[in-house]
């Protein structure tokens, strides 16, 4: 009974004081004005981290180029570096380089010094054409690209056969594959975005290099589940 007694006792005091530590800490003015001062600080400092992440975060990013396009994605963290002109081996010789650029508008000119090779041989570089119509582009179109920078990426990947991108990725665009003909010289795959522009010049056939959409065959590729003459999507995501 007795430590029954003392227990009681204990709690009650114990709740007794913390009561009255409380009742003073709403009645001293100073003591709030400290922990208003103490909980300011605190926010201050999570507020520069938060700043200090973006810094940092802003200092790095990935690069990739939207082909059929004059622009980047309407997205936040993507700018467009430069708008440009496709550039590439003509689509029946056997030389030249194997990938296709992006050509900026406004090129830079060369030295009038620059030395010549004794037997003048040099590679060549053409525009690029669309070899089908889709919505806005029309069979012999020029084609356009872009070159775009992702703020705070550091991966940039092209999935074949997919319009949707991994957990933990952003699309930047989706479309269909292209390369040049199965008859002809050897050439990239290239996604090409679905809803394509087109340099504003003649239609004219010109060729150069030739994008082709890429359809399926069946054999050594498994069907199912790909289906035969088919023609494969793409889609390009940054992470």
């Amino acid at each position: 009974m007795r430590v029954a007694v003392v227990l009681v006792v204990c709690l009650f005091g114990g709740y007794h004081a913390n009561h009255e530590e409380k009742r003073i800490l709403l009645n001293d003015p100073q003591m709030m004005e400290t922990q208003i001062n103490d909980l300011q600080r605190q926010v201050q400092i999570l507020k520069d981290e938060l700043t200090q992440v973006r810094m940092q975060k802003s200092q790095y990013g990935t690069t990739f180029v939207i082909w059929g396009k004059k622009s980047c994605p309407q997205l936040n963290d993507t700018k467009t570096l430069y708008s440009g002109v496709v550039g590439g081996s003509f689509y029946t010789e056997t030389g030249n380089g194997a990938n296709t650029l992006c050509l900026p508008h406004d090129p830079d000119s060369i030295d009038d010094h620059f030395p010549i090779h004794p037997d003048g041989g040099s590679a060549h570089l053409y525009g690029g054409e669309y070899q089908f119509s889709l919505k806005n582009v029309g069979y012999q179109d020029d084609v356009p690209c872009a070159v775009c920078r992702v703020t705070g990426a550091t991966s940039a990947l092209m999935i074949p056969g997919k319009l949707v991108c991994p957990v933990g990725f952003v699309k930047q665009y989706q479309g269909f594959l292209t390369s040049n003909s199965y008859s002809e010289q050897k050439s990239e795959y290239l996604c090409l975005d679905d809803n394509p522009d087109f340099v504003e010049r003649s239609r004219e056939n010109q060729n150069g290099k030739l994008f082709y959409p890429v359809v399926t065959v069946c054999g050594t590729l498994p069907c199912p589940p790909y289906k035969n003459g088919s023609y494969v999507t793409c889609s390009l995501c940054t992470a």
